[in-house]
C-alpha cells in the first residue's frame, strides 16, 4: 500500500505544478479556469486509482482522497464537484464490491473539503481575524477527510469491514493526513507566489501607466553610463527626438554641461546627497533649455538606475530674470526720484532762506519810512500846538480864514489817523513775520511746562488790560512735548484772542486747559467773548487776514489763526473750534503723538 501511495504522491505533485501552471498562465475567466483545473483534478484521480492497493477484484484503495479534497479546498466547489463527478464516473464503471464505500471515499472528502474553503473564504474575507495555523488545519481536515473513507467502508457486503478497517487504520489516520498537509503546503507556496506574481504584475502596469500617460517629462537613466534607457512620450514632445533615438543617447549629449560634471551631478543623485537641478538640456529643433530636473535612484530587475522628472523651467526664469530687470528699474527710478527730490529739497530751502531775507528786509525797509512818518506826524502835531493852530476856535471865523486854514478839530482827526495806520502797518508787519517764522524755523521739541507758559502769557496780556476785571483758571500739571518758541507763539495768539473779544463783558472770563487722550493731550482756550458761526467761518476760519468781526469793535489785522494752525501742523497736530455768537469760543489743539 506505501508503494502505491508513493507513486500517487508523485503524481500528485506533479498535478499541483500544472495546476497552477495553468491557474496563472490562462487568460479566461475565473469559472473557465475553475472547469479546467477540475477536470485536469477528476484526471489525476482517475490516475491514481490505475496504481491501487488491491485488497480482492473490485476493492481497491488509493490517493484519490486526497486529490479530492485538494481540488475542492483550493479550487472551489466547481471544480470539486466536477473532480468528484470525474471520478465518481470513474469509480461507478469499475464496478466490484467495494463500489459503495469507494464513491462515498470520493463523496465524503468533496463535500468536507468545500466547507474547509468556505470557511477559509471567510478569513480571505477579514484579513484582520485571527489566523489559523496551516500546518495543524489542513492535517486536521485530513485527518477528518481519511477518517470519514474509513467510515465509509462500513458499507461494504458480508461484514468485510472487519477484516479491511485494520488494514487501512495506519496508512489512512497517519500517513495521508501527513501527506495532505504537505501537498496543502505545497499548494499554498505556489499560491503565495502566484499573488506575489500577480501583485508585481499589477504594480509595474500601473507605474508603467503613470510613465506612459504622465504629461511630465520622465526619463529613466544608467548612471554607470548616463545612457537613457527609457523615455516617456512627453520626452518625446519635449525633445524632439523620437524614442528610440533618445533611448540611444546618453544624457550628457543631452545637457550642456561638461561630461565630467554631468557624472559628478549623477553620483550626487544616486547617494541622495542632491535631488534637485538646474540644467540647460539640448533639443531636436530649439534652443538649449531650462529645466529643473528632480532625480534620484531606482532599483529595476536588480539593477540601480536614475528617475528623472524634467519640468520646463524657461518660463520661469524669463518671469525672474523681467522681475530683476524691472527691479533694477524701479530702484533706479527711486534712486532718481530721490535725487531730485532732493534736489527740490535743497531749491526749497535756498528759496526759504531767500524768502526769510526778502521778509526781513521788506519789513526792515517798510519799518523805516513808517517810523518816519509816525515821527514826523507827531513833531508836526506839536509845532502846529505851539503856534496855536490845533486850538478850538469859538468864534465864526471869515470865509477867507476858513480857505486859508484847516479846522482844529479837523486837523488833530488826520494827525490821529496818520499815527493809527502808521501803528496797524507796524503791527500787520510784526504779524506777517510771524507767520512765515512760524512756517519755516527749525524745529526743537522738547517737554515743556504748559501750565507754567499759559500762566506767565496771561498775566502779561491782563497787565496791559487797565480798569478790567478777569477771572482766569489755568489747569496744574499739564505738560507737551513741542518747540518752546512756537508754544509761546500759539498760547499768545490764543489767549489775545480771548483778552480781545471779552472787553465787553464786565468779567472776563479765561481757561486753559487739557483733556487727557490715549494718544496725547488735547489742550483748549476758553472765553466768553463775544463768539462766531463757526459753520459760516468755514475753511476761512484759519485762512489769513480773515476777519468775523469789524475793525471799529475789534482790532487786529487776521492773521492770528493762521499763525496758531500753521505752529499746530508743525507739530503734526490738529486743532479746531467750538463757539457760537454771544457765547464764547473754545479751541482744541494738540501737538501729535509725542515721539
Amino acid at each position: 500500500m506505501l508503494t502505491t501511495l508513493f507513486q500517487n504522491i508523485t503524481i500528485l505533485i506533479s498535478i499541483s505544478v500544472l495546476y497552477h501552471f495553468i491557474s496563472r498562465s490562462f487568460k479566461g475567466t475565473p469559472w473557465a479556469v475553475s472547469v479546467l483545473n477540475g477536470v485536469l483534478l477528476g484526471a489525476t484521480a482517475i490516475l491514481a486509482m490505475l496504481t491501487p492497493f488491491e485488497i480482492e477484484k473490485g476493492l481497491f484503495y488509493d490517493a484519490r482522497s486526497v486529490v479530492i479534497g485538494i481540488a475542492a479546498f483550493f479550487g472551489g466547489p466547481l471544480t470539486g464537484a466536477i473532480a468528484a463527478a470525474i471520478a465518481l464516473a470513474y469509480r461507478i464503471l469499475r464496478g466490484g464490491v467495494g463500489v459503495v464505500p469507494g464513491s462515498l471515499s470520493i463523496v465524503f472528502p468533496a463535500i468536507l473539503s468545500i466547507i474547509a474553503w468556505q470557511a477559509r473564504q471567510r478569513y480571505l474575507a477579514n484579513p484582520q481575524g485571527r489566523k489559523p495555523h496551516m500546518v495543524l488545519g489542513t492535517w486536521f481536515l485530513g485527518f477528518l477527510i481519511h477518517a470519514s473513507v474509513v467510515l465509509a467502508q462500513l458499507a461494504l457486503p458480508g461484514g468485510r469491514w472487519h477484516q479491511v478497517i485494520p488494514l487501512m487504520l495506519f496508512p489512512f489516520l497517519a500517513v495521508f493526513p501527513l501527506v495532505f498537509s504537505l501537498i496543502c503546503l505545497l499548494f499554498f507556496d505556489n499560491e503565495r507566489i502566484a499573488k506575489a506574481a500577480l501583485d508585481l504584475a499589477e504594480s509595474e502596469e500601473r507605474y508603467r501607466s503613470l510613465f506612459e500617460n504622465h504629461h511630465t517629462v520622465m526619463l529613466i537613466i544608467d548612471p554607470s553610463t548616463g545612457r537613457i534607457i527609457d523615455a516617456n512620450p512627453a520626452a518625446v514632445e519635449f525633445y524632439g527626438w523620437d524614442r528610440a533615438t533618445l533611448t540611444s543617447m546618453r544624457i550628457q549629449d543631452i545637457n550642456t554641461l561638461g561630461p565630467e560634471e554631468v557624472e559628478a551631478e549623477m553620483a550626487r543623485a544616486r547617494t541622495r546627497d542632491k535631488n534637485v537641478f538646474y540644467f540647460k538640456h539640448r533639443c531636436a529643433n530649439a534652443d538649449p533649455i531650462d529645466v529643473e530636473v528632480y532625480s534620484g535612484p531606482i532599483t529595476i530587475k536588480g539593477k540601480e538606475l536614475l528617475y528623472s522628472i524634467v519640468h520646463d523651467n524657461s518660463q520661469r526664469i524669463r518671469a525672474e530674470r523681467e522681475l530683476q530687470a524691472l527691479t533694477q528699474s524701479l530702484e533706479q527710478q527711486v534712486q532718481e526720484r530721490t535725487r531730485s527730490i532732493e534736489e527740490q529739497t535743497c531749491r526749497l530751502q535756498e528759496l526759504n532762506k531767500e524768502y526769510e531775507a526778502f521778509a526781513y528786509s521788506v519789513s526792515h525797509d517798510l519799518r523805516a519810512p513808517l517810523r518816519a512818518i509816525s515821527g514826523f506826524s507827531a513833531i508836526l502835531g506839536e509845532s502846529l500846538q505851539e503856534l496855536g493852530i490845533l486850538k478850538p476856535s469859538t468864534d465864526q471865523q471869515s470865509a477867507s480864514a476858513e480857505a486859508n486854514t484847516l479846522q482844529a478839530p479837523d486837523l488833530a482827526h488826520i494827525l490821529h489817523r496818520i499815527q493809527s495806520n502808521v501803528s496797524r502797518m507796524q503791527q500787520l508787519i510784526d504779524d506777517m513775520l510771524m507767520l512765515s517764522r512760524a512756517g519755516t524755523r527749525k524745529m526743537n521739541s522738547q517737554p515743556i511746562d504748559f501750565t507754567q507758559m499759559a500762566r506767565e502769557i496771561l498775566g502779561e496780556l491782563t497787565e496791559q488790560q487797565k480798569g478790567r476785571h478777569f477771572e482766569c483758571t489755568v489747569q496744574d500739571g499739564m505738560t507737551a512735548i513741542a518747540d518752546p518758541d512756537l508754544a509761546r507763539i500759539l498760547l499768545v495768539n490764543l489767549i489775545s484772542n480771548a483778552v480781545k473779544f471779552t472787553k465787553d463783558r464786565d468779567i472776563a472770563h479765561i481757561e486753559v486747559g487739557a483733556e487727557q487722550n490715549s494718544d496725547a493731550p488735547r489742550f483748549f482756550v476758553r472765553d466768553n467773548g463775544v463768539g462766531f458761526d463757526v459753520a459760516a467761518a468755514g475753511e476761512r476760519l484759519f485762512a489769513p487776514f480773515q476777519r468775523f468781526h469789524s475793525e471799529a469793535s475789534f482790532e487786529g489785522t487776521g492773521i492770528g489763526l493762521s499763525i496758531v494752525k500753521r505752529v499746530v501742523a508743525r507739530h503734526n497736530g490738529k486743532i479746531s473750534a467750538e463757539s457760537a455768537p454771544g457765547q464764547g469760543a473754545t479751541f482744541y489743539f494738540d501737538f501729535g503723538k509725542a515721539k
